[in-house]
């Protein structure tokens, strides 16, 4: 497998990347999509060397709002302590390492939180209460949404739609440890995007193009440990969530490089291109999440972007 190669150009549209990476944390918090990216961007207007005073003034802005406001108590604390957790560790790796890729940076903040999450937890007996206050937000979510839902389709309980977002629900509350983890990246993502808009910095540490996206090939050993455990406990609460949060987590970074790969290999996207996807998601996403994720695997094992470029050519991005 070859080592996890930089892709922190900043070609491409930096807008648009930006605005995904906001988009995505709103749409995967499990928590408050505001704190994940307004704590991290004040923390690096604070605390890194080399920011403007508007940066800083900024910073201190954010942090006063994001840890004074919004009321206290239950999952509120939670989610001021699981920022903060990554704010500090994702400043600490930056500081350590500014010109690492921004992806690397981002998993080594979230696992610092993560290990700080669980040492927390597991000393407090904190987790039977996190996940219930976790399932009572969800199952609020998924009531609102069905009476939304009931007033459009004129049915008390949607009926298939009802069931269908009370799977949703289930399977959210399931695997809310993995989506947490991928909307604190998103977050990440976009605080920084954010932080070199108010800076006004662009350098090596800047966030790549999607063409050019990897994470340490190391990782995949992750991957393949949730799908050990799932296979030995089921889809299962204790040891059978635990491997499939991870199998997810993971799995979600390997469609994300599959989706790198094939904008290599199709010469990017255009219109027409981008339409068909948008389809084929609304009609058959799990098939094409399976087909990028495998396609991922194939980009970790043999390194597809490498090779195609070099048969075309070209360097590598």
């Amino acid at each position: 497998m070859k080592a996890s190669a930089d892709s922190s150009g900043s070609e491409g549209r930096p807008g648009l990347r930006g605005l995904a990476f906001l988009g995505g944390c709103l749409a995967l918090s499990v928590g408050s999509p505001v704190l994940l990216v307004a704590v991290p961007l004040a923390a690096c207007g604070l605390l890194l060397p080399g920011v403007p005073p508007r940066g800083v003034i900024l910073g201190m802005v954010l942090m006063a709002v994001a840890l004074l406001g919004g009321g206290g108590g239950g999952l509120a604390d939670v989610d001021r302590g699981w920022t903060l957790l990554l704010a500090g560790g994702f400043v600490a790796a930056t500081l350590a390492g500014p010109r690492r890729p921004f992806i690397e940076r981002a998993l080594v903040a979230l696992g610092v939180a993560m290990v700080w999450a669980v040492g927390i937890l597991s000393l407090s007996g904190g987790w039977n209460a996190l996940d219930l206050m976790v399932g009572e937000r969800i199952a609020a979510g998924t009531a609102a949404t069905l009476q939304l839902g009931s007033s459009w389709i004129g049915s008390e309980g949607g009926g298939s739609f009802g069931e269908a977002a009370r799977r949703t629900a289930e399977a959210q509350h399931f695997l809310f440890p993995a989506q947490a983890g991928l909307a604190a990246l998103l977050g990440l993502g976009g605080a920084w995007w954010l932080h070199q808009r108010v800076s006004g910095t662009s350098d090596a540490a800047a966030i790549g193009s999607l063409r050019g996206f990897r994470f340490p090939d190391a990782m995949i050993w992750i991957f393949i440990a949730g799908v050990g455990i799932v296979l030995a406990a089921g889809w299962t609460e204790g040891w059978g969530r635990f491997g499939a949060n991870l199998m997810v987590f993971v799995g979600a970074l390997l469609a994300l490089r599959g989706a790198a790969v094939l904008l290599v290999l199709t010469g990017g996207v255009t219109w027409f291109r981008g339409l068909l996807v948008l389809v084929g998601l609304i009609v058959a996403a799990p098939v094409l999440l399976a087909g990028a994720l495998v396609v991922g695997l194939g980009d970790v094992w043999l390194d597809l972007r490498t090779r195609a470029l070099r048969d075309a050519g070209s360097a590598p991005e």
